[in-house]
């Protein structure tokens, strides 16, 4: 197996070793227009799925990342499009958690239309409550454990690049610090819970299994949204 890097984050610095030193990085809150943006564009996916809707890109779910590979190949930049959304904060995660957990205890064997105002009230529970929203961080899920992973393993300083849609074509670059999360921790509970509720769903592709949960600890963003040249 693997050693993964370890990550220790401490008022508001995340350190890690890296080509054998420590590095340590002050983390950067995400704005308030990334977060509104995240949490408005799945509300408008749950009312989708209330209307019996097929949803369009969530654009906002899927960023490019960004990881780097052996500086020694002529082409170091590794793109690959991945899953993310918002967590809760630390002292959140445990309750969210098993609330999700039970709900979908709750919902299996039911259909999944029948059931749906139950996912989507589950949902809410974070994306219902700002307050409850971590900030700092990001989540994610490992799927296929190939070169975005191994690049994560040797250099967890990585990059998530957001575009969204007309109108607004609202565009972030924010860079991170990715820590490997295993299936005993909260936090992979949550993601792959928060995954679970909207799995079946036609718009996703659906998946067996996730080894892994990847927590993005955000140390800048910057704004890049599409805007007027006025010189």
């Amino acid at each position: 197996m693997a050693s993964f890097p370890v990550i220790k984050t401490k008022d508001g610095i995340v350190s890690v070793h890296i080509d054998n030193r420590e590095k340590h990085f002050t983390l950067e809150p995400l704005p308030p227009g990334f977060i509104d943006w995240q949490i408005t564009e799945r509300l408008k996916v749950f009312e989708f799925l209330r209307r019996g809707e097929k949803p369009a890109f969530l654009s906002p779910h899927l960023p490019t990342l960004l990881t780097l590979s052996d500086i020694n190949t002529d082409h170091p930049i590794n793109a690959a499009s991945k899953g993310v959304g918002l967590v809760p904060l630390d002292e959140e995660l445990p309750s969210l958690t098993t609330q999700l957990q039970e709900s979908l205890k709750t919902l299996q064997g039911s259909d999944q239309h029948s059931a749906l105002n139950h996912r989507l009230n589950a949902a809410m529970l974070l994306y219902g409550n700002q307050e409850k929203i971590n900030r700092f961080c990001l989540g994610g899920l490992e799927i296929f454990e190939t070169k975005s992973f191994s690049n994560i393993i040797r250099d967890p300083r990585v990059s998530l690049f957001f575009v969204g849609n007309f109108p607004l074509y609202q565009c972030y670059q924010i860079n991170c610090i990715a820590e490997i999360i295993d299936v005993n921790q909260d936090f992979y509970k949550f993601v792959t819970s928060m995954r679970g509720l909207f799995e079946m769903e036609n718009f996703h592709f659906q998946q067996p299994m996730y080894p892994y949960a990847i927590k993005y600890h955000t140390i800048q963003v910057f704004d890049k949204s599409l805007k007027v040249r006025d010189k």
